[in-house]
């Protein structure tokens, strides 16, 4: 945890936050650090690639495969940014929930690339400063690029939770 966190955690009264500090809190608690709500990690990991693919009968829902392949997608272009790069999206978000692959080796390297992904956004955001925060050469100023990725992450680790919750796959406690 970072260190203004540890002093909000003893207690102390702070009379400002630092954004970076308060974005990578909020990486470590919806990618890895289970608190008010599952991180990404824990609900993507330990998967069947029977899991991973698996859909309701006659329902139009993304598998958990597909929206892990979604999340990575933008994950991805916000590594870009933070590295200067131009990242290209997609013409049709539909197109970001495609994935290649069909066995266990297959997902668990998404899962994989998904875990390397995050820790270099969380490295590149800890060598920011607030001016960077405020660099808009994108539709959206970076500190709210990296926080609509933060929610996103958020968003659909509760929909990979129901469709464990379908599978029986999901802790009742």
């Amino acid at each position: 945890m970072t260190n203004v966190f540890n002093r909000l955690l003893k207690g102390e009264r702070l009379k400002t936050l630092n954004v970076i500090d308060l974005l990578l809190y909020e990486i470590e608690h919806t990618y890895n650090k289970d608190d008010w709500y599952s991180p990404v990690e824990l609900v993507i990991n330990d998967l069947t690639v029977q899991q991973a693919v698996w859909k309701p009968e006659n329902k139009t829902i993304n598998s958990i495969w597909e929206i892990t392949a979604h999340l990575l997608f933008y994950k991805e272009r916000l590594l870009l940014r933070l590295r200067g790069k131009t990242a290209v999206y997609a013409s049709n978000n539909q197109d970001t929930f495609a994935y290649e692959g069909d066995s266990q080796e297959d997902w668990d390297a998404i899962v994989k690339r998904m875990h390397r992904v995050n820790g270099e956004i969380y490295g590149q955001i800890q060598k920011l400063s607030a001016i960077d925060l405020g660099n808009d050469t994108s539709k959206l100023p970076l500190c709210k690029h990296i926080n609509g990725v933060i929610r996103h992450d958020a968003h659909h680790a509760g929909q990979i939770i129901v469709m464990r919750k379908l599978q029986d796959a999901w802790p009742v406690d």
